[in-house]
């Protein structure tokens, strides 16, 4: 009888090692499995579209395993993606990201802007080197008139004319419109038009200003369109265009510059921590030396034309060596 009980349990043993090994087997094909590689996200703008492109071809031409796949959605909704591990890689604008994590920060220049917003990211959650490319709004407004008032900054901006009409793309964000109140500008009513061309003929009319940002005006013919405008440059961050200078520009009498005008916006690319290496990083912060807003608007301006975003990213890589 006892042996028969030792037979029993020497089966049962037995079968449960067995089904023990398959699913361990399942495991070991599972570990096997060609990895997901790193998922890349952004919105549907034309710009952030190419500019996930750009990341992750430079990441595939370094050897890394990047999805074919991307998400698409606004910053809060990339965020969600991240948090539950399905997001590893978007492009976004500092400013953005700050107002939507800590609205009331009051960081305005471009360095505040990023130290703070490394604070207020989630956990988990990173942002690599910042680019030179701006989306922070600014005035722009006719070079007749500027000379004729003597406004070159922001800071000249109480100088133009009282009550000129505000023409843009979109209506701006009431933040936008109070930090050039509290600037010293004093704008009329805004007037939304078509076309980034439109804003630029009506500002340099003399009679408007014009809302854009340096990506909007820069590209291929960017001094061509802009010939008859000129930028009322900021202290906060606006870009390297060739009539606004990078955001790190120094003081040229070497003390701290007052800041003024909207947050700044610049692009960095925001990384799920645990999913990136380090020389990955290196790779992303190595597009951060390299893209210029001229070449983001340019490229960008292709996508809207009918051009594949993948395609263009992959042209403008091999031209910078990426």
């Amino acid at each position: 009888m006892r042996k028969r009980l030792a037979r029993k349990r020497l089966v049962v043993v037995t079968g449960l090692i067995a089904a023990l090994a398959v699913v361990l087997a399942g495991c070991g094909d599972e570990a096997g499995s060609p990895p997901r590689g790193i998922v890349i996200g952004s919105s549907e703008e034309p710009a952030m579209r190419v500019m996930a492109e750009v990341y992750a071809g430079a990441l595939r031409n370094a050897g890394s395993v990047v999805s074919a796949d991307q998400l698409r959605g606004d910053d809060a909704e990339l965020l969600d993606e991240m948090d539950r591990a399905d997001l590893d890689l978007f492009p976004a604008f500092t400013g953005d990201l700050l107002t939507m994590l800590a609205p009331s920060s009051t960081a305005v220049g471009a360095e505040d802007v990023y130290v703070e917003l490394n604070r207020s990211l989630p956990q988990g959650v990173s942002v690599g080197d910042e680019t030179p490319v701006s989306g922070a709004p600014q005035i722009f407004v006719s070079t007749t008139l500027a000379g004729s008032v003597g406004a070159s900054g922001l800071d000249d901006c109480a100088l133009l004319p009282p009550g000129l009409p505000v023409v843009a793309t979109s209506d701006p964000d009431p933040a936008t419109l109070d930090a050039f109140a509290s600037a010293g500008c004093r704008l009329g009513p805004v007037q939304t038009v078509g076309a980034t061309d439109e804003v630029l003929r009506r500002a340099s009319e003399g009679d408007a200003v014009g809302l854009l940002t340096p990506l909007d005006i820069a590209g291929e013919d960017a001094e061509s369109a802009s010939s008859d405008v000129q930028a009322l440059r900021g202290s906060a961050g606006g870009g390297d265009t060739a009539d606004n200078p990078p955001a790190d520009e120094p003081s040229t009498e070497g003390g701290p510059v007052d800041q003024s005008g909207p947050r700044a916006e610049m692009l960095v690319p925001v990384f799920r921590s645990a999913a990136l290496n380090r020389d990955q990083v290196k790779t992303m912060n190595k597009v951060a030396g390299e893209i210029a807003t001229a070449d983001l608007a340019t490229m960008a301006g292709e996508v809207e034309t009918g051009s594949d975003p993948r395609e263009v990213a992959l042209e403008w890589l091999a031209e910078h060596g990426l």
